[in-house]
């Protein structure tokens, strides 16, 4: 479709961000035949596929491999610091650079929680009303696993998944035998031939299933779906009660576009950041933000990576996202969480990363020469750990108002996200990971996270669901609850984090919002 047409057309809906949650509510907008102009900041196709160096300066060859183009901006426990997260940027989002573990939340994070902090917590939802929705997420990015044992009456059916190398099969049976009840971790693989997993990076056979193989390629396909990629959204403009028009930069100038319904779902950090910037005489303090939480109750994971050693040598031949276990998800008050396969060894690139974001947010980032000496012991590490396999908690952080996502003009991408980490965060991490190696202390072990390791690819909660408008930013579909044509779709929504990768709840939910926005639509036809 030429330029001129997509800006002169009224879209049914229009969706700001081509991630998992975008993506998906374009999928199941195009099966209710409605008309989607899908809006993303970076490209709508790649040059590479192989990735880039994690600290690639320039802006352009990370776009064209779907990075994310400039640092983020954090101030962590009043330590400011610029990193490259593994954020993506393109028509597919973060997806794009995942791992694709797709693992549900438990029915018990859907139920009122009480907070660290003190007060409770409660989705405006239940499992039940999100199970079928889990179901279609599950089959349209082709999840492959097993059902974990510990779910008392499992109803939905996954792929099966590949065998596993000789090593994770070791693995696999040394938890068993500790008393753990692993599974084969849910991952949105087609495992063709020569197949390499490709986290980090696109997959270039589409083995992978991100949103833009899984979800935006098929709404194309349907002839209801228009991408207009390289689009920058500058604001929303509204009245009192109702989305007017967007304005967005295209060819470097800008340009106003319209339609009868609207998804913001462009990621956690920046869905918020969207909405600051939206000001006006009815929105003085941003659009959609009469409670004063958009941007606030910004939520991680954290993970200890642990390195296990097999007790003998197996060959590591076959696929390595592979093993998970939740026997210490819920049994504590607050919740731990799950321990999965990385994917990766423990390798020169990945440990001189992770001593890099260390330096980077400790106080002898102001001794930068230290910085380069580095890939010393990286590389020591890299020799030692070279036949050790490294899995990885994810731990559930909890909502708090002082954690947030602001507008910082000064900042690389124009926001930054303030955060403290809690004293029980940390006891929390730190007692997973001692609990793990514990039991499993017939394996050598060694923890690869000297300090808590935030997983800044799991953005969550900077818009929450409630029941609440005083209270919370979106109702139990998402539409803003002071908007009328206003909906999120990304992790934003979140009241809690659950202790599992989001993408799989994202996807889910963006579905099920994108089904009440078309029945909304179809309200709102004139009756024939």
């Amino acid at each position: 479709m030429k330029a001129d047409v997509i800006f002169d057309t009224e879209w049914d809906v229009i969706i700001i961000g081509a991630g998992m949650g975008g993506g998906s509510a374009a999928y199941q907008l195009t099966q209710h035949q409605k008309n989607i102009l899908l809006i993303e900041k970076g490209h709508s196709s790649f040059k590479k596929f192989n990735g880039v160096e994690v600290e690639e300066k320039e802006a352009e060859v990370r776009l064209d491999s779907g990075h994310w183009p400039t640092q983020l901006t954090a101030t962590v426990n009043g330590a400011k610091s610029d990193f490259w997260a593994p954020l993506g940027c393109g028509v597919g989002g973060s997806s794009l650079l995942y791992a694709a573990a797709l693992q549900r939340l438990l029915k018990a994070d859907f139920d009122e929680q009480t907070l660290p902090s003190g007060g409770t917590v409660q989705w405006p939802f239940n499992y039940e009303e999100l199970a079928s929705y889990y179901q279609l997420a599950e089959t349209q990015f082709s999840v492959c696993g097993t059902i974990d044992p510990l779910e008392p009456t499992p109803n939905y059916t996954l792929t099966p998944p590949p065998a596993m190398s000789l090593v994770d099969q070791h693995f696999f049976q040394q938890f068993k035998a500790a008393g753990f009840n692993p599974y084969r971790l849910h991952v949105a693989i087609k495992y063709r031939p020569l197949c390499g997993e490709c986290g980090g990076h696109i997959c270039p056979k589409s083995c992978k299933q991100d949103s833009n193989n899984a979800c935006i390629e098929p709404a194309k396909a349907s002839g209801y779906l228009t991408v207009l990629g390289d689009t920058e959204v500058i604001r929303i403009d509204a009245d009192k009660t109702s989305v007017t028009s967007i304005q967005v930069k295209y060819l470097g100038k800008e340009k106003t576009l319209r339609a009868k319904q609207y998804i913001l779902a462009a990621g956690a950090y920046f869905t918020p950041i969207i909405l600051k910037r939206s000001t006006s005489v009815e929105w003085p303090n941003g659009l959609a933000n009469g409670s004063g939480l958009v941007g606030k109750n910004l939520m991680f994971h954290a993970s200890d990576f642990i390195a296990f050693w097999p007790k003998e040598k197996y060959s590591r031949k076959g696929y390595r996202k592979t093993i998970a276990f939740r026997d210490l998800y819920n049994v504590t008050s607050p919740k731990w969480g799950e321990l999965q396969s990385t994917g990766v060894v423990a390798d020169y690139g990945l440990i001189l990363y992770g001593l890099r974001l260390e330096f980077d947010q400790s106080i002898f980032k102001k001794i930068p020469f230290i910085r380069y000496f580095l890939t010393i012991p990286a590389f020591i590490a890299s020799k030692l750990f070279g036949h050790a396999t490294v899995f990885t908690t994810i731990i559930e952080d909890f909502p708090y108002t002082e954690n947030q996502v602001v507008i910082d003009e000064s900042a690389p991408s124009g926001m930054r996200i303030e955060y403290t980490i809690h004293k029980e965060f940390n006891q929390r991490v730190s007692a997973m990971g001692k609990s793990v190696r514990k039991r499993l202390s017939n394996l050598r072990s060694y923890s690869l996270s000297p300090s808590l390791n935030l997983n800044y690819g799991h953005p969550c909660g900077t818009c929450k669901a409630g029941d609440d408008p005083a209270s919370s930013v979106v109702d139990k579909f998402c539409k803003a609850h002071e908007v009328d044509n206003l909906y999120i779709a990304d992790s934003s929504f979140m009241p809690t984090s659950g202790g599992t990768n989001p993408s799989l709840t994202v996807a889910a939910n963006a579905f099920r919002v994108a089904d009440h926005v078309a029945e909304k639509l179809n309200n709102l036809l004139p009756e024939l």
